[in-house]
């Protein structure tokens, strides 16, 4: 893979400058000569910012491809320069076991276009009544961290407090809005 050289772009509230990547990672940046072996894109006075991540994307695959799926909302999330994804669990079936999860997780994979992370359900059918497979989810290939039952509320305080209880031991977390984990 030849280095990049992006020519006369502007990191946000600066000057513009040159920035050469080398095998996906940045290796200089400043008032650059193009090498031989670079490819060189004219920025033309472009922002420069890292990936954007979207912590609530609704991907609906898998049972509503109709609607989007992991294919095209990854496209439409690489376009928009998003380089990461976080999918909600309210598809069909619900994500609330290890199969469905690692589905989801596994064409994120195949789709190779942004990292496509699974949120997955605090409850069973995200019905509010009984805890989902959440320790199965977290030792899952996808490895899940976030749980949300996402527009449904766990209205039982004691249901909450377990789920609660239960990530804290594998670093989860459940709540509501989900946070990127350390």
């Amino acid at each position: 893979m030849n280095p990049l050289l992006l020519r006369n772009v502007r990191p946000y509230g600066d000057a513009p400058l040159d920035v050469r990547i080398e095998n996906g990672v940045i290796a200089q940046v400043g008032s650059l000569r193009p090498t031989a072996a670079d490819e060189v894109v004219d920025g033309k006075g472009a922002v420069l910012l890292p990936g954007l991540v979207d912590l609530h994307t609704h991907l609906r695959e898998p049972g509503r491809e109709d609607a989007e799926t992991v294919q095209t909302g990854s496209t439409a999330a690489a376009l928009g320069g998003y380089t990461a994804v976080f999918a909600m669990p309210n598809t069909e079936p619900c994500a609330d076991t290890a199969g469905v999860v690692e589905q989801v997780w596994r064409l994120g994979r195949q789709t190779g276009l942004v990292d496509v992370q699974p949120i997955r359900a605090v409850t069973a059918g995200r019905a509010g009544t009984q805890l989902a497979e959440l320790g199965a989810m977290a030792d899952s290939p996808a490895r899940v961290r976030m749980f949300s039952d996402d527009g449904a509320c766990v209205a039982d305080s004691a249901l909450m407090r377990r789920a609660l209880e239960y990530v804290r031991a594998f670093d989860g977390s459940s709540r509501s809005t989900p946070r990127i984990p350390s």
